[in-house]
């Protein structure tokens, strides 16, 4: 008797820790988590680099959190917190578990209120998130300069080498090439984290890398040397912020803010973009559209 009554107040504290926070209680707390993975400066940049908390950050992902938690009013401040890439998918046990259906931990504890980091909507996320989408995407093939002359089209990447950060949309995309297109040949990957991926290809450590179009743009105007946009691959993305389903209020203030900056050439969001990109969100979106 004395093991279930454990069992229940155990089973009562995890359901109470398990809690996405409403819309309604981040206007009373008037602050606003946002779980920042600093993955590559196109996103958003971390110092001390190795931090784990007291972390200042910076970049468009960052500035594009702020201007939201702005647009809430009511003296609502972002409270940043560092997070690592897979951590966003991890179950109440620490893992991805890609055919789950679940509400990531971080989600469901209440650390974190969203997840605003490019996230491309892919199906096995959908079994966890639901997004907003800010923008349309294709990824992009990026080449060392040795290998301009042999890596021309999607076909050329049959054997060749190439780094990504895993449970990315891209490491989606080079496993499944590797399964269908390059079944014969298969890519050779190796699992880096993002901006070990740009070293590589850059230093020719490896031959190319897939990344999104907007990662390339800023990596070719602030960070390679050796290294270039080639063609895209794969089809028509969407990339947004992810939250936890049952956080429809949420979502729909993120809804209503994307759709008032997207409209306005001024916006924080397309000026954010014009600093960082050298283009306006909305000039980067029908660039996206036109891209066969």
């Amino acid at each position: 008797m004395r093991q279930f009554f454990q069992f229940i107040t155990l089973s009562l504290l995890l359901l109470g820790a398990a809690q996405a926070r409403s819309l309604q209680e981040i206007k009373q707390s008037r602050e606003l988590r946002v779980c920042l993975a600093p993955i590559h400066p196109s996103y958003s940049s971390v110092e001390p680099s190795d931090c784990k908390d007291g972390c200042s950050f910076s970049g468009p992902v960052h500035e594009q959190s702020l201007a939201f938690a702005q647009s809430l009013g009511q003296g609502v401040q972002a409270k940043f917190m560092r997070v690592g890439w897979d951590e966003q998918f991890f179950d109440q046990s620490g893992k991805t578990v890609k055919e789950g259906s679940y509400t990531p931990r971080l989600l469901a504890s209440g650390r974190c209120d969203f997840f605003p980091n490019n996230l491309t909507k892919i199906d096995w996320r959908l079994k966890k998130l639901d997004f907003v989408i800010l923008r349309p995407n294709r990824n992009m093939v990026i080449v060392h300069a040795a290998q301009k002359s042999s890596i021309k089209k999607q076909a050329d990447l049959a054997g060749k080498s190439s780094a990504v950060e895993m449970n990315s949309s891209w490491h989606g995309w080079l496993l499944a090439s590797n399964q269908a297109d390059f079944a014969h040949k298969p890519i050779k990957l190796a699992l880096l984290p993002t901006q070990q991926s740009f070293h590589a290809v850059d230093a020719g450590t490896v031959d190319f890398i897939v990344t999104d179009a907007d990662m390339a743009f800023w990596a070719v105007r602030n960070q390679l040397k050796h290294a270039q946009v080639a063609f895209p691959v794969g089809p028509l993305e969407e990339i947004g912020w992810a939250f936890a389903k049952q956080d429809k209020d949420l979502q729909a203030a993120v809804q209503s803010f994307f759709d008032a900056q997207r409209n306005d050439p001024n916006s924080a969001i397309n000026q954010s973009w014009q600093k960082h990109f050298g283009t306006r969100l909305t000039d980067f979106t029908t660039l996206m559209l036109s891209i066969k």
